[in-house]
């Protein structure tokens, strides 16, 4: 896996430079537009140092929900990517409740976050709803970073294979104020062609491999389960993607993963286990 060249490496004093974006988004729905270039910093999971990668953007895996899922294509020789950003601009699109009031984004809320005058936290009902947004979805992001390690035995068969973590400057700003206006933080996936099991019509699309592609999928599971470390937490059909040819089944989307505490005793997470939503019937 070949991802950018190791020459640039992360400095302080280019790294705004080459991480803007040329002219900023001003909405929600001028973000991550097909076409759009990415100015990333990328590290593996094998590297502790920050490398330049520039992508395109490709295709927007929509409706958005805790993150936003992307696929691009790596400029200097069109390898196809998948990247997950926990982009908190885009929150408002997350919500399936109508009686949720949500705000879209605007760059102008940015502007406000960079001028505001902090007083404790317990009065910042100005920026409240971006911050809590922002928190949310790295809490998702951290949680899903720390499951792909874990899981790094089930990676290219049951699971995706998870290449590194990405940032994407979202200011112009030079000099630094907050992650929450600074930068996204993302993870870089191999992209696996396919289809989203949510798609297919039952008794059109599968009725003869239906029995097949449901022991595929309780293997997956039952895999992960043995790694005796975490649960999915959020099994449903749109997170299980089915490979083209094959349709063996690759479970996406760890955002919400119940992680095994580092005190908890065998037979406690054995309860945990059998009270989880991973193996509730």
């Amino acid at each position: 896996m070949s991802l950018a060249t190791p020459d640039h490496r992360l400095t302080s004093s280019a790294s705004q430079e080459n991480t803007r974006q040329g002219s900023l988004p001003q909405t929600g729905d001028d973000l991550y537009r097909p076409g759009a270039r990415l100015n990333l910093k990328y590290r593996s999971h094998e590297s502790s140092e920050y490398i330049d990668l520039a992508a395109m953007a490709v295709k927007r895996f929509e409706p958005f929900t805790a993150a936003v899922v992307l696929l691009v294509q790596q400029l200097s020789d069109s390898q196809p990517l998948i990247l997950k950003l926990a982009d908190r601009r885009l929150g408002y699109c997350a919500s399936n409740h109508d009686d949720v009031d949500t705000v879209p984004w605007l760059s102008s809320i940015d502007d406000h976050l960079r001028l505001v005058n902090r007083p404790d936290t317990e009065l910042w009902e100005d920026w409240m709803w971006e911050v809590c947004t922002w928190i949310g979805k790295m809490s998702s992001h951290d949680t899903e970073l720390s499951a792909y390690r874990l899981l790094h035995r089930l990676q290219g068969r049951y699971i995706p294979r998870l290449y590194g973590v990405a940032r994407l400057c979202i200011t112009s700003e030079s000099i630094p104020f907050h992650p929450i206006t600074d930068f996204v933080e993302g993870l870089v996936l191999k992209y696996i062609p396919g289809i989203n099991m949510n798609k297919l019509n039952p008794g059109i699309d599968v009725s003869e491999e239906a029995e097949k592609i449901s022991s595929a999928v309780l293997e997956g599971l039952r895999a992960i389960e043995a790694e005796n470390c975490l649960l999915h937490g959020d099994i449903h059909t749109r997170n299980i993607v089915l490979r083209d040819e094959s349709w063996s089944p690759v479970i996406i989307d760890f955002g919400l993963a119940n992680i095994r505490e580092p005190e908890y005793s065998d037979e406690e997470w054995r309860r945990v286990v059998r009270g989880g939503p991973d193996t509730a019937t």
